[in-house]
């Protein structure tokens, strides 16, 4: 059952989920394993949330450590890190590959701190953001890899950045078709790395694997499930307001109630 599941929504660091997809394609191919090291840099470093951010220049992590981070605490830097790491295109690939109903809304594929960067530092950064073509944005975002980012550069907050199109968008049946595509991966480390945080507390689901996102005006959350005899299920629920205030810590609240409650639905007594 759905509503509004074809409707594009942003997704905050739902769009994760999408990097995974593209790591664990790379190491299927044998471009990368999970044990392959990656260096934080001061072209990789983002802001929080997240760890690494906090760690200096040098610091090493393999794939599996930064991919486990940027599931369960949402860790920007380490998602950036594996975004170096595969490249850009990879990534893009991956949104293809998985059934995105218009891949190109999510193209050129950001990272975080490419958002950072274009929705709270320079108004000339996401002037030219919101107004470019594809062509144009890509043409900006070579210029800031070039540019370090600290935590006194960026102001974050304020007005929702998504209604200009700074943010990763995509329906709830696209993040579904990448739940499942990541399952079929049938790679037991990707597995592993969706369960660490179920975001739904104490369950019975004999498998849970969670991404949720938010940001100004942004909430989502998304689950792949499955019972005892093997059903499966996937659940998506986004919410989207033009006002930042419209999501605060109870609404919150009654999201996550919300996303059990139509879990709890579909368990079998």
């Amino acid at each position: 059952m759905d509503r509004n599941a074809d409707e594009p929504a942003p997704l905050g660091s739902v769009f994760k989920l999408y990097v995974l997809l593209a790591i664990s394609d790379a190491i299927g191919m044998g471009d990368l394993s999970w044990d392959t090291a990656l260096t934080v840099t001061a072209e990789n470093r983002s802001l929080p949330s997240g760890e690494l951010q906090d760690e200096p220049d040098g610091t090493e992590v393999t794939v599996r450590e930064a991919a486990t981070k940027m599931i369960e605490i949402s860790d920007n830097t380490a998602t950036d890190m594996l975004v170096h790491a595969v490249g850009r295109d990879a990534v893009e690939t991956a949104v293809k590959d998985a059934g995105h109903h218009d891949p190109e809304m999510m193209f050129p594929f950001l990272t975080t701190r490419e958002l950072f960067q274009i929705g709270w530092s320079e108004p000339e950064y996401f002037e030219s953001w919101a107004t470019g073509s594809t062509e144009e944005q890509r043409a900006l975002l070579d210029e800031l890899q070039h540019q370090e980012i600290g935590q006194h550069d960026v102001a974050v907050g304020g007005d929702p950045l998504w209604p200009d199109g700074v943010e990763w968008f995509a329906s709830a049946h696209d993040i579904a078709k990448v739940h499942v595509a990541l399952q079929e991966q049938d790679d037991a480390v990707v597995r592993e790395i969706l369960s660490e945080n179920p975001g739904i507390g104490q369950h019975s689901w004999d498998y849970v694997g969670f991404k949720g996102g938010s940001s100004p005006g942004v909430l989502a959350g998304s689950w792949y499930v499955e019972d005892s005899s093997g059903e499966s299920y996937v659940l998506v629920v986004q919410a989207a307001t033009e006002d930042a205030a419209g999501i605060n810590t109870d609404e919150q609240s009654l999201f996550f109630q919300l996303a059990r409650s139509a879990l709890n639905l579909t368990q079998r007594d």
